[in-house]
């Protein structure tokens, strides 16, 4: 039997509230409660645990190594210390006593001088793990100063990385019963919305002891921050999004529109090949020597040494994985597509490796977050309109527009999951506390467009624009104006003036 979120949620709440005095019948209306309190009242057990901060590392040994590596990369590893944090399995059921475990690492502040706090973090994905991030911080001078004033803090989402696994197989290639076996198979599959993922930051907030969520979301990071915020407008400090996605981020039109800004930034790298980018022999010089070249290797594929298929779709993986660079990344791309398509076997070998991860893709446990954050209504008619008042790229099947073309962008692939929608909410920002949100006008991953909704949405948000391509627009060593308008928030509280446009160095 299906569970009922919503009546036992609030069945639960009214109890707690009651056992506490501050449900009084009859009287006077009682002051509002916050949703942090209401939280902390549902799940006490989870709430009172003190967690087991120690070195990081299963035994002596592995510790050892890992702050070896940390220190070798300029890190301090002092102080640095991991814990495994307890949190119910739904925080939508207090009736379930099923817990999940995130692993979780504290790194301490650098400075001698006055600390801020805590500064949280994750880097997106979904898939990608807080932890790696967080050592990654530690290491990065680019975080230096704000590493001297704050402790980081890195977790694992739930079902994620070293955090209790999503554990499901299937022998289907069919995506919407891989999600529907995966449902059956394990119930963390109807509980790692973004939501979810929020109410455990609260809990992490209230186990540091910060009265105040600092906060450094990138990417799908932003997501998690923007639900933070409006879940918990009692509790947020100073939370910046860089890369944001707004609320329907994980809509069939947000899906596509996703795919139309990747086609795009392609596009352009492909035609500035010889003339933004230091590339010998450029391989594909346009959209159509592109889709020519991928044609070609639909029918007759590469082979990497160890019998791998380079083919089609690996290739154009491949390029995709260069938008996430700057410019000496995506020369070496480029220069590397290019040996390949002319014969030469090293640069075939290196695209196998480079996508031996999958590169770029979202494995399951990312698609199942993206369901249930995705609208309960997916809008179709939203996705028609906006493809024929925009157009059908060619590289997604236009430039006609048909019932064939339509077909792939008409995405209901969720509704397979049971919980799809679950986790959804408008964004918003009833905070004292203006949110910091950068867009990138080229960003192919995140596109512009969305970062300009979110803070519509927030209303309570200032949007710095750099203009450039490429995605993440902070702390990679791309423009000292967003850097140091971060560093200015983060470390002070600084906002810079509306409607501030950065560049690239």
């Amino acid at each position: 039997m299906r569970r009922r979120r919503g009546p036992a949620i609030a069945a639960a709440m009214i109890a707690a509230l009651t056992a506490a005095g501050l449900l009084l019948s009859g009287c006077a209306a009682p002051a509002t409660v916050s949703a942090s309190a209401q939280q902390e009242l549902a799940f006490p057990a989870i709430y009172s645990q003190e967690p087991d901060w120690q070195r990081c590392g299963a035994d002596e040994e592995t510790a050892d190594r890992i702050e070896s590596q940390l220190q070798a990369a300029g890190g301090r590893a002092e102080g640095m210390v991991c814990a495994r944090i307890e949190v119910p399995l739904d925080w939508d059921d207090p009736a379930n006593d099923e817990t999940i475990g995130l692993n979780a690492v504290r790194i301490p502040s650098t400075g001698e001088g006055e600390r801020l706090g805590t500064l949280l973090s994750n880097p997106g994905g979904p898939g990608a793990s807080g932890i790696e991030f967080a050592i990654g911080m530690a290491v990065s001078p680019a975080y230096a100063e704000l590493q001297s004033q704050y402790d980081l803090l890195g977790f694992d989402p739930r079902g994620i990385a070293t955090s209790s696994p999503l554990d499901c197989e299937s022998d289907s290639e069919i995506f919407e019963l891989q999600l529907a076996e995966c449902a059956d198979q394990d119930p963390l599959a109807e509980s790692m919305g973004t939501a979810q993922v929020a109410r455990d930051m609260e809990l992490l907030r209230h186990l540091v002891g910060d009265e105040r969520l600092n906060y450094a979301g990138f990417s799908y990071g932003t997501v998690i921050g923007a639900s933070y915020v409006t879940l918990f407008p009692e509790h947020v400090g100073r939370v910046m999004l860089d890369s944001a996605w707004p609320s329907d981020w994980s809509s069939p039109l947000g899906t596509y529109q996703q795919r139309e800004a990747n086609v795009a930034a392609k596009t352009d790298m492909l035609e500035q090949c010889g003339i933004r980018y230091q590339v010998a022999a450029c391989p594909l010089h346009d959209e159509a020597s592109l889709l020519g070249e991928l044609e070609e290797l639909t029918a007759r594929p590469l082979a990497a040494s160890d019998g791998t298929v380079v083919d089609a779709r690996m290739v154009d993986g491949y390029l995709t994985t260069a938008l996430y660079q700057l410019q000496a990344g995506r020369e070496h791309v480029l220069d590397t597509v290019g040996r390949a398509l002319t014969g030469d076997q090293n640069a075939v070998d290196e695209i196998a490796a480079a996508m031996a991860g999958g590169g770029a893709r979202v494995g399951m446990a990312g698609l199942v977050v993206r369901c249930l954050s995705s609208p309960r209504d997916p809008g179709v008619l939203g996705v028609y309109r906006y493809i024929q008042d925009h157009g059908l790229p060619t590289p997604l099947g236009g430039p006609e527009i048909d019932d064939t073309t339509l077909r792939p962008w008409l995405d209901l692939a969720c509704s397979a999951l049971p919980d799809s929608g679950e986790d959804y909410m408008m964004f918003s920002n009833a905070s004292d506390q203006p949110v910091l949100v950068f867009g990138i006008t080229g960003d192919h991953a995140t596109p512009y467009a969305g970062a300009q909704q979110l803070v519509d949405e927030l209303g309570n948000a200032r949007l710095v624009t750099l203009d450039g391509a490429g995605h993440i627009a902070t702390f990679g060593g791309r423009s000292t104006c967003a850097d140091e308008i971060a560093r200015a928030y983060l470390l002070r509280g600084e906002l810079p003036a509306e409607g501030t446009v950065c560049t690239d160095d």
